[in-house]
């Protein structure tokens, strides 16, 4: 086997060992007189169901404790990104309803400006005058649709 980087053989350095980690069956209260072995499985198998402290007492190996204190890290990071992560998105969907509430504001500031127009057009005509709740079932480009009518029609009458 050769570094792959460098060229340089490993075979002396490098062994490789396949275990099953299913059949490994060693209790917590068998631990102090493991092998670092063992330790070292139980620790795969079974350091998700410890806080690191507890796992420390548990097995006190130098090693297994670096492990578990950069599993530790990396389990911070990972958490500090998720809020992180979480709060960008609350930002963005914040932002992006309130776009949404000032779009649909300023379409009714315009329906209720059409509103006031056509009514105050159509007294101008001498028309009856629309009901206010009858004109809010229209949609903007419809009441722009009446005023553009009622404009045209003011413009077109002859004087008396």
């Amino acid at each position: 086997m050769a570094d792959a980087e460098s060229g340089r053989a490993l075979a002396e350095t490098v062994e490789i060992h396949t275990l099953e980690l299913g059949r490994y069956n060693v209790r917590e209260s068998e631990l102090r007189s493991a092998s670092a072995l063992d330790c070292w499985l139980y620790w795969l198998l079974h350091a998700h169901e410890y806080e690191p402290t507890a796992l420390a007492e548990l097995l006190p190996q130098l090693a297994i404790r670096q492990a578990t204190g950069a599993l530790t890290k990396i389990a911070e990071i990972t958490e500090d990104k998720a809020m992180y992560d979480a709060r960008e998105r609350a930002i963005r969907d914040r932002k992006s309803e309130l776009n949404a509430t000032f779009r649909k504001g300023k379409i009714e500031g315009k329906i209720e400006g059409e509103i006031r127009m056509i009514r105050t057009l159509q007294r101008l005509a001498g028309l009856p005058v629309a009901d206010e709740g009858e004109l809010g079932t229209m949609n903007l480009e419809q009441l722009e649709a009446m005023t553009n009518d009622l404009q045209e029609k003011l413009r077109n009458r002859t004087p008396s």
